[in-house]
């Protein structure tokens, strides 16, 4: 006679819930201060030169303008929402998260280049991007094309 003993798999859900429409509000009024905060800096640009031109401050001001109206927009449509979001990675994203924020912190200071060639493939790291090979091609690639591209065709400086 042979007995059987069935083991029942338990299978552990490792993705962190958020309530959706709760995350959209959040972002919604974090973009609301920040295109508001945009738009207030944007007011204490000079004036232009000549009387009938557009002068420095009034893209920003309008592009500004146009971020708190989508923001609204965002905050009002969350009311739909009624789904969690799931993350199935929450150290990665909190990760990114920080290499996102050093990398913006370290521009002024180091550069925009050298910043990058460290900001790309930690960001492409914290991804899950392994291969050595296509993290220094991606970085190099990515800042060449941006030198190429503002630098020598446009002539704009990057800090």
């Amino acid at each position: 006679m042979n007995s059987h003993v069935h083991a029942e798999t338990v299978v552990v859900d490792r993705c962190s819930r958020i309530c959706e429409k709760t995350v959209t509000r959040v972002i919604a009024v974090l973009c609301l201060l920040a295109f508001g905060y945009t738009a207030w800096l944007s007011l204490s640009f000079p004036p232009p030169l000549n009387p009938v031109d557009v002068g420095p401050g009034k893209v920003p001001v309008f592009a500004s303008c146009l971020g708190m109206i989508c923001s609204i927009v965002l905050f009002a449509e969350a009311r739909r929402m009624d789904s969690d979001i799931q993350l199935h990675r929450p150290a990665a994203v909190g990760a990114g998260v920080l290499v996102m924020t050093a990398y913006v912190l370290l521009i002024p200071f180091a550069g925009f280049y050298l910043a990058s060639v460290f900001a790309v493939p930690l960001l492409m790291v914290v991804g899950g991007e392994r291969r050595w090979q296509r993290l220094i091609l991606c970085s190099a690639g990515f800042v060449l094309f941006i030198y190429l591209c503002f630098e020598q065709l446009l002539g704009v400086q990057f800090p």
